[in-house]
């Protein structure tokens, strides 16, 4: 009776490389595969024997780049440089709206405002702001701001209320229910 011995082949694990199987024993057959985006085992080699020897069908390779991707990982490429693009495209149109409409209108508020109040009267002590002694009836009215006090018009000490000039109107409120009066 022979007794027959079988050879091992050294271990696949720790190699970094994706195993179809563990078993190392004479014959056995493993596909290999890399875990990370875009990596291929070198080489080419898809698969290795472990022959009678005790050694595999060919060297071990090692996980590296590949532009060859398969269909899972073009989808994901695809979409994540698709999604960069499109932060990218937002960011400059956020941008170009700011420049060219916010920041444009707040300049001609700014201009209408200083226009309305340096058309007043000049302060004495050299302030050329909103808040220097003006004629009677200014250009412009700063909302709920101004009073008149032996015939200037003075602004009260509050901080939190608007400075800026309200140039529209207050319309005549619309009934739509209730009765009507006369």
């Amino acid at each position: 009776m022979a007794i027959s011995l079988s050879i091992d082949c050294p271990s696949l694990n720790n190699t970094g490389l994706e195993l179809s199987t563990t078993n190392v024993s004479e014959g056995s057959v493993v596909k290999l595969s890399c875990d990370d985006f875009g990596h291929k085992p070198s080489g080419g080699v898809r698969e290795i024997t472990c022959l009678t020897n005790g050694t595999w069908s060919s060297s071990i390779p090692k996980c590296e780049w590949s532009w060859d991707f398969n269909t899972e990982e073009k989808i994901i490429f695809g979409t994540s440089v698709a999604a960069v693009l499109f932060i990218i495209v937002v960011l400059i149109a956020i941008v170009v709206a700011y420049f060219c409409c916010y920041k444009k209108r707040k300049d001609n508020e700014e201009k209408l405002y200083n226009a309305s109040y340096n058309s007043s009267s000049a302060s004495p002590h050299g302030y050329d702001g909103p808040y220097n002694e003006r004629d009677p009836y200014p250009v412009t009215y700063l909302a709920y701001q101004d009073s008149v006090h032996n015939g200037k018009y003075e602004m009260y000490a509050n901080p939190g209320s608007i400075d800026k000039p309200w140039l529209g109107y207050i319309p005549r409120p619309k009934v739509s229910e209730g009765p009507f009066y006369t």
